[in-house]
């Protein structure tokens, strides 16, 4: 027991609780020889004193629970000594024979309060000694000299980890409410883009952030017009790769032999025509975000070749013998229920899964039409900004009709109202209902109403470019016949009696506007 100044001295220099603790019971257990030694500590909450045990588990006892021996001890303040005699009594407390193990009849046990000299609680130590045992542990002042400091040093590292605790916890706390303004700032920014104040866009908004938080691969779903590369954008704008290239892409809008070398590129010489390299969107992408709109009209080999470039981020330009890399965050948007696309066998199911991954379907204009008011200003804005003119608005009256209108082109057809009637109105006047109701009657005549016959005769007269006029009469005709199938292209093009890729590069060279 000479050793115990030396062992005091190196206690103090432990910065650390579990050690201290550790530390001090092999030093206990190495002077004393005793068949165990013990050191209880107060719960958090100061309800329990509580023992971790060799195989992990954790024994505890309530601090007003005098049916347990710790209770006394924490109560009066004083040393505990059970005989054998005594001992037999506590043993019925099913944690404390956990604690203490077998016993016969030359076993004691030994409790002591350890206290700082503030008089506070800071352990118990449980000495399990032997009964013919000399040791007067209770009154051997170096001893208690030892508890001392040691509940003392306790006290002053279970301080200081509890700042510690406080300062990580005011860390933290300052460190969500920076991402918490950081959200708002985004959430509020994107009120400008993503415009009304619906719960649906409210909604949308907020999946849109976290998207763009994410790596996941983003699946916007939504009808014609409801804005699905507007979404896109705000995911690339949002997330880490905004100061990369955003590269977009409309699968349906390229004939399908031009599709692949669209997206890999190609290589001098890889076919006819091909008189020099070139880069594809993927490379182009690089870095940055992917944007393939329609992705449901994409050719099933293609389909093939995307997953491949999705699971390695490799891809081979056409012709070309040697594989390139490109770090690309996807997304894609189509108006087709893919799931169905799938079930038909005309997309792949594996490339709809490994798609699907952060799905975000866009609401129609219909099911929020207490936007249309704020949609219809932010348009006006756009047209005066763009032409330079001063319109005032919308007229009660106008608005009324488009509050009234079921919008089967979404947000585009509204768009393309205001702009109309925008175009008919004198600066620093109102966009008058008859504007509105003009444009709108001119659309559900054409949708619904089967061009005469004899038009184009009738007609004849007033041609004087036969180029133009025969391009006009066919634009007029898929423009009407896409609106009459709500812009379903399959079906558009199955009643013309033309391939849909026919029909895409139609659209696309007549400057028909198919994209979402």
């Amino acid at each position: 027991m000479n050793n115990w100044l030396k062992s005091a001295a190196e206690l103090v220099v432990i910065r650390s609780t579990a050690q201290l603790l550790s530390t001090f019971t092999q030093v206990l257990d190495s002077e004393l020889g005793c068949r165990g030694v013990y050191v209880l500590t107060p719960s958090a909450d100061g309800r329990f004193v509580e023992s971790s045990m060799n195989d992990s588990r954790q024994l505890s006892w309530s601090v007003s629970d005098f049916d347990n021996p710790f209770a006394h001890v924490i109560h009066s303040g004083k040393v505990m000594i059970l005989r054998n005699s005594e001992l037999l009594y506590w043993l019925t407390n099913d944690s404390f024979a956990d604690l203490i193990g077998c016993t016969d009849e030359t076993v004691n046990v030994i409790i002591l309060p350890m206290l700082s000299k503030d008089g506070q609680l800071q352990a118990i130590l449980v000495l399990k000694t032997d009964s013919y045992s000399n040791y007067d542990v209770d009154s051997d002042e170096n001893f208690l000299g030892l508890l001392s400091v040691c509940a003392n040093h306790l006290q002053l590292l279970n301080d200081m980890e509890a700042k510690k605790r406080k300062s990580q916890l005011l860390s933290e706390s300052l460190i969500e409410v920076e991402q918490g303004k950081k959200k708002n700032h985004l959430l509020d920014g994107l009120a400008n883009v993503l415009i009304g104040h619906s719960d649906v866009m409210k909604s949308l908004r907020e999946q849109v952030t976290i998207a763009a938080s994410s790596r996941l691969s983003v699946m916007i779903q939504g009808e014609t017009g409801t804005g699905k590369e507007l979404v896109s954008r705000a995911v690339h704008d949002l997330s880490s790769r905004s100061k990369a290239n955003f590269v977009a892409i409309n699968c349906a809008a390229i004939p399908e032999h031009l599709l692949e070398s669209e997206l890999f590129g190609y290589v001098k010489g890889a076919f006819s025509g091909a008189d020099k390299s070139k880069k594809g969107l993927l490379a182009d992408a690089d870095g940055g975000t992917l944007f393939l709109d329609e992705i449901g009209d994409m050719p099933l080999a293609l389909q093939a070749k995307l997953l491949r470039v999705l699971e390695s981020h490799k891809y081979r330009p056409v012709g070309s013998e040697k594989e390139l890399d490109s770090n690309f965050r996807l997304v894609v948007a189509t108006h087709l229920n893919l799931k169905q696309q799938v079930l038909d066998n005309k997309f792949r199911k594996d490339l709809y899964y490994r798609l699907y991954q952060y799905p975000i379907t866009l609401p129609r204009l219909k099911d929020r039409k207490s936007d249309i008011e704020k949609l219809s200003a932010h348009f006006v804005e756009q047209y005066n900004a763009k032409h330079k003119s001063s319109v005032r608005g919308l007229h009660y009256k106008a608005m009324d009709c488009l509050l009234d209108y079921d919008f089967p082109g979404n947000v585009r057809e509204l768009k393309h109202l205001i702009e109309y009637g925008a175009a008919q109105t004198q600066n620093g006047e109102q966009i008058e209902l008859a504007y509105i109701q003009l444009k709108l009657d001119s659309e559900m005549a054409s949708s619904s109403q089967p061009e005469p016959k004899n038009r184009a005769l009738v007609e004849l007269s007033t041609i004087r470019d036969l180029k133009v006029a025969v391009r006009e009469y066919e634009s007029n005709i898929i423009a009407a016949r896409l609106r009459e199938f709500d812009g379903d292209r399959g079906r558009t093009a199955e009643s013309l009696g033309i391939p849909k890729r026919t029909l895409a590069d139609k659209c696309l060279k007549l400057e028909i506007s198919i994209n979402d």
